[in-house]
């Protein structure tokens, strides 16, 4: 019975301690940054012009002791900076406040490249400081702890404001708001890949659009309990940096009720559906001979003859189901791709491709008729010759 009892009561301890590990295992946020030509001015004041473009991430900032400033994070890029809009409401200011963004990045054995490897390495993690004097600091992790230097190789700013209103021109309005508390402000553009020349700093981002690094947000005003973070965690515990990614819109061939579709009949409408666009933006498409390798920066081939042209997304910046290519009269093998940027290009990272999905490489296909259709057809015909041929010698002899 004791025993039964040990054995009873070790499990359950078992289960408590893998519980308790599950409940506070730490799993990172997933930010995502579309792309936009729309680049903000960098002033330190968040024009709705030029976030509206932008998702709005509700967040908190929080302490050491578990406090929280509430703040609202955009961030988008235009394939050679990630653009960072960041307002926090606090009233108060204090002698310096400092606004700072941390990344993890890959270790190349040099100066860091590529997606996040979850290690903090010496000279591989890259810092940017935007202080309310309104001087920058780059900074980078020295082994123990980040250091700031002046290799100045971005650009931010930040506003305190305290005017209580709102104007058409300001973020708060586009959101909703005609009336606000004090807040910080604070803008950030920051170069994929660094070109600050330093020879102490070596660890500024080289990334690109198709890598997921890691992304802390620090507001300090002292030490201790006055550094407030987004996620939860200071800048070295580096589990705990949000999952910043860069990923395209999506596009899929589909049927008139967003069902997908990758094999249609001749004269049978081509529709395509699509996510993770911008709200309410008109894109350049192109429906192609089937691209057997489409590679980055390639031209993109000439699009088929009576396809659209172009597409419209949604307020939501979803692509709702809708004709390409209305009554197509060619079978073939084809590729969709929707050119973001606008440039011409095949750009990997940034413009929506529909591939691979069928016949080896392509993304839909108006196929020739099988045999057993040919062979059925050819049965019909011949039963209705031969009804008709019937019919034809009664009249005859009638």
């Amino acid at each position: 019975m004791k025993k039964s009892l040990v054995i009873v009561v070790s499990f359950a301890l078992l289960m408590l301690l893998g519980f308790s590990r599950n409940v506070l295992a730490f799993i990172p946020p997933e930010i995502t940054a579309k792309y936009s030509a729309n680049a903000p001015t960098i002033d330190g004041y968040m024009g709705s012009a030029e976030w509206n473009d932008t998702r709005k991430y509700a967040i908190n900032l929080i302490n050491l002791t578990g406090a929280n400033i509430e703040a609202w994070l955009y961030i988008k890029h235009n394939e050679t900076h990630i653009h960072i809009g960041l307002l926090v409401w606090i009233i108060s200011t204090h002698a310096i406040d400092e606004f700072i963004i941390a990344f993890d990045e890959g270790n190349d054995g040099g100066s860091g490249s590529g997606t996040r490897d979850f290690a903090l390495t010496s000279l591989q993690e890259d810092l940017k400081v935007c202080r309310s004097d309104h001087i920058l600091q780059d900074g980078y992790y020295n082994g123990s702890f980040y250091a700031k230097t002046d290799e100045i190789d971005f650009d931010a700013d930040c506003v305190h404001e305290t005017d209580h209103f709102t104007t058409e021109l300001e973020i708060e309005h586009w959101e909703g708001l005609s009336w606000v508390d004090d807040h910080w402000e604070s803008e950030f553009a920051i170069p994929f890949v660094g070109h600050d020349g330093g020879s102490s700093d070596v660890s500024d981002l080289s990334c690109t659009v198709t890598d997921t690094i890691g992304f802390k947000i620090q507001y300090y005003y002292g030490p201790g309990v006055n550094n407030y973070y987004y996620p939860e965690g200071d800048n070295l515990e580096i589990s705990k940096y949000a999952n910043l990614s860069f990923p395209a819109p999506t596009i899929e061939s589909c049927n008139a009720t967003g069902d997908k579709k990758d094999s249609f009949n001749l004269y049978e409408d081509v529709y395509l559906n699509g996510s993770d666009f911008l709200p309410s933006t008109t894109y350049d498409l192109y429906t192609v001979n089937d691209v057997e390798a489409w590679t980055d920066e390639m031209s993109i081939p000439s699009r088929i003859s009576g396809t659209a042209t172009s597409i419209l997304s949604d307020s939501n910046g979803s692509l709702p189901p809708t004709v390409v290519w209305s009554d197509p009269p060619t079978l073939g093998e084809y590729d969709v791709v929707v050119d973001v940027n606008g440039n011409g290009l095949y750009d990997a990272g940034i413009d929506a491709l529909d591939n691979d999905d069928v016949e080896v490489t392509a993304g839909f296909i108006i196929p020739e008729f099988t045999s057993f259709v040919i062979l059925s057809l050819f049965m019909i015909l011949t039963m209705l010759g031969a009804v008709l041929h019937r019919e034809t010698n009664a009249r005859i002899e009638g």
